[in-house]
């Protein structure tokens, strides 16, 4: 834009799972705002970050990745999300990871196409590719999404990020601000705080555990004022009584790990020392109990 007008509007970020939407995000905020980690369906929700300027308000809305198989009502859930992002945003931003064999699937492609949204495809995990195998996946895309714009990133390394940002200011209409300047997401603290344990969950454990797993924060005291030490009790509800001790661990070892990493991170992103309480219950079969993913906050 020419002018002097203030700019903001909203980009959602689409694609498969594990196609590095998060860790995008993320890079082109400079903060960790969203959890990542090797394993699919890391993130469950829509992310609201929001990156401020005097001149614009971008907020990127990190959707969960797309689901074939929805075995749940969660996975249904996710999948609306992706479905309805038109409803509310002013760019799509498709993130495709060539390194996964079935990188999208005919109906996200749909979709997409099915869109008239304006759109910026983005080759993502580039650090990885040779410039031959970059050429390949950019004439597939360009078959795929016809007459959009095809960016070559990685997230990981930074690679390609501040064109594709400055891309992104370009394709934003004159709007005022959506947010307080000093806003980062629409998330409250403890959102975040659960996020960061859900994160270590999924790092710590192997098989079903992580996707059987959702966090809520109970207590979260002395962190509005600064305390000199904030105390934090959050509890683990699994999907299966026998899922517990798994999470407990041999002699309580396994949660232990779990509350040291866990309270690392949480102080890493408060600024401040932190005692952190962990507790696991259950909530039998709570991916099929849309009363529970609602209420509890896991889906929104």
């Amino acid at each position: 834009m020419s002018d002097n007008r203030h700019q903001a509007g909203f980009v959602s970020l689409i694609g498969m799972p594990n196609s590095g939407k998060s860790t995008l995000v993320n890079a082109m905020m400079g903060l960790k705002m969203s959890i990542v980690s090797p394993k699919p369906q890391t993130t469950r929700q829509r992310i609201f970050s929001i990156w401020n300027d005097e001149k614009f308000q971008i907020v990127f809305s990190d959707l969960p990745g797309w689901i074939d198989e929805e075995k749940y009502t969660m996975h249904h859930m996710m999948n609306r999300l992706i479905r309805d992002t038109e409803e509310d945003t002013d760019l799509l931003m498709v993130i495709y990871d060539p390194s996964q064999k079935s990188a999208f699937s005919g109906r996200l492609i749909d979709i997409i196409n099915q869109s008239n949204l304006p759109k910026l495809i983005v080759l993502n995990k580039a650090d990885k590719l040779k410039p031959e195998a970059i050429i390949k996946h950019r004439q597939d895309l360009e078959l795929l999404f016809d007459k959009s714009e095809i960016f070559v990133v990685s997230a990981l390394v930074g690679t390609g990020v501040e064109e594709l940002k400055s891309a992104i200011i370009g394709r934003i209409p004159a709007h005022e601000a959506f947010y307080p300047k000093d806003y980062l997401s629409d998330k409250p603290v403890r959102f975040f705080i659960a996020e960061l344990i859900r994160e270590q969950v999924l790092l710590c454990y192997e098989e079903e555990i992580p996707y059987s797993v959702f966090v809520e924060v109970e207590q979260c005291t002395g962190v509005d004022d600064e305390a000199e030490l904030a105390r934090i009790e959050a509890t683990m509800y699994v999907n299966r009584k026998s899922q517990i001790p798994i999470m407990l661990g041999k002699n309580g070892a396994k949660i232990k790990e779990l509350g040291t990493k866990s309270r690392i991170e949480i102080e890493k992103y408060l600024g401040q020392r932190v005692y952190l309480g962990l507790s696991v219950k259950l909530k039998e079969n709570w991916r099929d109990d849309q009363k529970i993913i609602e209420g509890k906050g896991i889906l929104r």
